[in-house]
């Protein structure tokens, strides 16, 4: 009896054991059965809660790219990707109407819409809000800012029937530039022909034959004919125009809101406060850029090699050959060495940096040493400077143009910018284009074969153009 009232008394070898029932039996292996099962089902469920974490928490708030320590998320990315190929298939969709084979392009537009969280980063989109960041950090810097009233102003004339708010007027043209736009189009303008009776050919009549007439266009399906009865519909006053602005900003919403998982919110700070900033960064700086400035009248020759920069210069200097042959036989800027290397008239902000500064040093009948930049070396002579010299319409809408995308550029290069996407390789450097304005390229002219029959090919090894 001692030895059973012992603790942790050993169970003698020799007696028999104890006999378990089949009941007992089946409630243990039930137990291990449930805990079993309660474990798998936890694993299940903290897999899936964690995945559904990660998809819908953790992985949209990872940054793609950072700007001064503004972060892009991926979920961000995810709405503007979406964005831009929904807008993309509205586009096709209209050409599709009149042309079919814009239905492929649809087609993989639609597919693209579907895998955008699976689909590698667009670099395009990711791009552009780089941008779009950059230009609302740095507006600042030229003293704007976007408003909630310049938000209101931007739906409001986006969705409304008709303009609302007064246009800012355009600044007049300068006369002169007004002068040489009439001039030059007045010369590019072509000679019309008058076409000459075939000689045999009766009732031939000198003259400009008439016309023939326009077919008419036919009515759309499913539109009715209007008929003079039918009174013109009223323009609608600016409470109505912002009524219907009102309802169909809510519907564009909604369908954001279905097709690219875009709010109202992300609308408004995703893509119009970016384009006001980008619209009112361009006013600013295009109405900076004065209609008269210092500009010179220069010619350029274009080499590949230091070397035969100052080869070609020694037989300029030498004057072995002048300056135009020179650039007729050896310029690798085939715009302008047909015309002796003549670009024209231009301001500073058109050339690189390192040809303007060269350029503008020169004095008229100067001719630079050797002067490199990307696309080459350049030897440059000056042949006229004017300090008050009247831009060009062309060349005024060309500075106004890039004078944007040119202040980005520095703004971006003086910023910290990082991103997830792989580096990309250097593009090689784009071939040297002449300045707005400058002398366009002479086209050969045709020489005719003499006693040719029409629709004759003219004789093996006869020249078809002018020398």
């Amino acid at each position: 009896m001692f030895d059973r009232l012992r603790p942790n008394r050993k169970r003698d070898p020799l007696l028999p054991a104890r006999h378990v029932s089949r009941r007992e039996r089946e409630l243990q292996q039930r137990r291990i059965l449930v805990t079993v099962m309660i474990a798998l089902t936890t694993i299940v469920v903290v897999l899936l809660v964690g995945g559904a974490t990660y998809e819908f928490i953790v992985r949209p708030r990872q940054t793609l790219a950072t700007v001064n320590g503004s972060g892009i998320s991926r979920g961000d990315y995810w709405k503007m990707r979406k964005y831009s190929l929904v807008n993309q298939i509205q586009q096709y969709t209209y050409f599709a109407a009149q042309n079919p084979q814009y239905q492929s392009y649809i087609q993989q537009l639609q597919q693209d819409l579907q895998t955008v969280k699976t689909s590698p980063v667009d670099e395009t989109t990711l791009d552009g809000m780089v941008d779009d960041l950059v230009t609302q950090q740095k507006l600042n810097v030229l003293g704007l800012a976007v408003t909630d009233q310049d938000v209101q102003n931007y739906l409001q004339e986006s969705f409304a029937p008709v303009p609302i708010n007064t246009p800012t007027p355009s600044p007049p043209v300068n006369p002169t530039a007004a002068v040489w736009a009439t001039e030059t189009a007045t010369a590019s303008a072509p000679t019309p022909t008058v076409p000459r009776a075939t000689p045999g050919t009766p009732g031939a009549t000198p003259g400009t034959p008439a016309t023939p007439a326009t077919p008419a266009t036919p009515a759309t399906p499913g539109t009715p004919a209007a008929t003079p009865t039918t009174p013109a519909s009223a323009t609608p006053n600016r409470e109505q125009a912002l009524a219907t602005a009102t309802v169909a900003y809510g519907q564009y919403s909604k369908s954001l809101s279905d097709l690219a998982g875009m709010s109202r919110d992300d609308y408004i700070r995703l893509v119009v406060r970016p384009a006001i900033a980008k619209q009112k960064a361009t006013d600013k700086l295009a109405g900076e850029i004065q209609p008269v400035q210092p500009q010179i009248h220069a010619e350029h020759i274009l080499l590949a090699t230091e070397d035969g920069a100052k080869q070609a210069r020694e037989e300029i200097t030498s004057g072995k050959k002048s300056f135009e042959t020179v650039a007729k036989e050896e310029s690798t800027d085939t715009t302008t060495a047909p015309n002796g290397g003549d670009l024209g008239w231009f301001p500073r902000g058109v050339m690189v940096k390192e040809f303007e500064d060269a350029a503008f040093n020169l004095q008229p009948g100067d001719i630079s040493q050797p002067v490199h930049s990307k696309f080459g070396w350049h030897i440059i002579k000056v042949l006229e400077k004017d300090d008050n010299r009247p831009l060009t319409i062309q060349m005024l809408q060309n500075l106004k143009d890039g004078a944007f995308q040119k202040w980005l550029d520095d703004q971006k290069a003086a910023s910290k910018i990082t991103t997830t996407l792989p580096a990309t390789p250097t593009p090689a450097p784009s071939p040297f284009e002449a300045p707005p304005g400058a002398p366009p390229t002479p086209v050969p002219t045709p020489l005719p074969t003499p006693n040719a029959t029409p629709g004759t090919p003219p004789p093996a090894g006869t020249p078809t153009t002018a020398p």
